[in-house]
């Protein structure tokens, strides 16, 4: 084979793309030298070489040239280009001209372009500043608080910067949103220094991220006043026992909070429980209550005091008084005696019954009353007009006897008592009648037998005994002694109730005697 680049000439190796003296292509290059010439001994052709071209040399066998060496071939070929095109100064020297440009441009960039300052300068710059909200407070702006960072709008100019900066701050108590305006001045070489301190352009939101302080809630709440019945009670008033928050709701993105107060009220008349529903608004900056009110209709229902002395009840009572004329089927045939206060020895309240609806309290009045020798329970019901505040009697029914004690005649009464009296005797006539006076001495003698009395008329008493006297008037001189009956009543005094009083002596000579014997048999 011969090359038509080189005219060397090589053998025909299979795969050959390239010549190997020159490195030539020679694929559809190749030409077979000289006449093919027939050997008639073995039938093989010989080309017959011509005289002005090169003979064929003795060359080793060439390795396949691989893709990596065709590769590198053309890198070496694209570079022997660019070198003999830029060593044109037709191309050179707009080249360099070019480069020049573009280092003056960058420079010139540098030099005379203000670059804006960068966020993280602001950000640092703001530390520090205090932004103070519409009602007062003062917000000092460190990292924590600083919530959120936006520059909404700039204005950056080859000496000044201005800006618009939307912050979110959070002090753990409210969060504001707010616009400032920053101002920086350059001075010297991109040297920028703040011009003066922030300042507030709009409040955009204030909102609160906590709830009231306990402390502070409960201060607040005390210096209110609820309904009860129909009483406006103070809630730092004496009778306020408890005020205990049990439950708080918070809607912090409406500025609403909910808070349940679990309340205790007693007077020492009236008690009442329940929570109150408070409802809290958070306005220019802060919490206030709203309004408050019973949580339910279950709550605060009025009952009578554990408290409740009955002392404050009989004091109205016995203020009132009593001067009531009362029967008893043992006294004086069941018709009427008297009874005061000013008998009576001590007053116990019982049956308590309070009534919410109607705001009355309706209890009895049992008095211990010793009427002079009338000893009686009476009962008086009473009706009292009743609130956590107040208390006063409405009315008081009539006053019944539960029961009633008549004493005994005491022997200390007897002798007194008949002394100077006169025996009734067998003459009843007056001009005629032997009636006997009995004398102090004669008194003396009267000895008792039995006391009795009959069913209805305990307010009587029959004295029955023995009484030793002169009967001068029947010409007996020597000592007779006589039974009498001692009948006696009971007598109203207004200073000292009932007493007993001698009524009359009765001898066994009388002829009324018979009766009363009759009534001690009988009883």
């Amino acid at each position: 084979m011969r090359c038509d680049s080189c005219n060397n000439e090589f053998s025909n190796i299979n795969g050959l793309k390239f010549c190997p003296y020159c490195g030539e292509q020679i694929d559809g290059k190749i030409e077979m030298q000289g006449e093919k010439i027939l050997n008639n001994k073995d039938g093989e052709n010989k080309a017959k070489p011509t005289l002005n071209e090169k003979k064929e040399q003795d060359t080793s066998a060439m390795p396949v040239i691989s893709d990596k060496d065709i590769r590198k071939y053309k890198r070496d070929k694209i570079f022997a280009w660019v070198k003999k095109t830029f060593i044109h100064k037709k191309v050179i020297i707009p080249m360099i001209a070019i480069i020049s440009v573009i280092i003056v441009s960058v420079f010139a960039y540098s030099f005379f372009i203000v670059r804006p300052i960068d966020d993280a300068r602001i950000k640092a710059d703001l530390i520090g500043s205090v932004v103070t909200l519409p009602k007062g407070t003062v917000i000092k702006i460190n990292k924590d608080n600083m919530k959120s960072f936006i520059i909404s709008n700039r204005n950056t100019q080859k000496s000044k910067d201005e800006m618009k900066v939307a912050l979110t701050l959070n002090n753990d108590a409210l969060e504001a949103k707010v616009l400032v305006s920053v101002v920086y001045l350059k001075e010297g070489k991109n040297e920028w220094k703040t011009n003066g301190k922030p300042v507030t352009l709009n409040i955009t939101s204030v909102k609160p991220v906590v709830g009231i302080n306990d402390k502070i809630f409960l201060a607040k709440l005390k210096g209110l006043k609820m309904t009860i019945g129909n009483t406006q009670e103070a809630l730092n008033g004496q009778n306020v026992k408890k005020l205990g928050i049990t439950l708080r709701t918070p809607d912090f993105q409406n500025g609403k909070e909910e808070i349940l107060v679990e309340t205790t009220i007693d007077s020492g008349l009236l008690r009442a429980t329940g929570k109150i529903k408070c409802s809290l608004v958070f306005e220019d900056e802060t919490w206030s209550v709203n309004s408050i009110d019973a949580n339910s209709s279950d709550d605060f229902k009025l009952t009578l005091s554990p408290n409740f002395s009955d002392e404050k009840a009989i004091q109205i009572i016995k203020k009132q008084g009593l001067a009531e004329t009362v029967s008893y089927s043992d006294i004086f045939g069941g018709k009427g005696f008297t009874v005061k206060d000013g008998y009576t020895k001590n007053i116990n309240i019982s049956g308590k019954m309070f009534n919410e609806k109607k705001g009355t309290l309706n209890l009895i009045a049992k008095r211990e009353n010793i009427a002079g020798e009338i000893k009686s329970v009476l009962s008086t019901n009473y009706t009292f007009s009743i609130s956590l505040s107040d208390i006063a009697l409405l009315n008081g029914s009539e006053t019944t006897v539960d029961s009633a004690v008549i004493s005994n005649i005491p022997e200390s009464l007897i002798i007194p008592s008949i002394t100077n009296g006169e025996i009734e005797g067998s003459n009843l006539l007056f001009w005629w009648s032997n009636n006997h006076k009995v004398t102090g001495e004669e008194a003396k003698t009267f000895k008792t037998d039995k006391t009795l009395s009959t069913k209805g008329l305990k307010n009587i008493k029959y004295v029955y005994g023995n009484i030793t006297y002169k009967d001068d008037k029947n010409n007996k001189s020597k000592d007779r002694s006589v039974s009498i009956v001692a009948v006696y009543f009971l007598v109203y005094d207004d200073s000292s109730g009932y007493n007993w009083k001698l009524n009359k002596l009765i001898s066994e000579d009388s002829p009324n005697y018979k009766t009363y014997i009759n009534l001690k048999d009988g009883l």
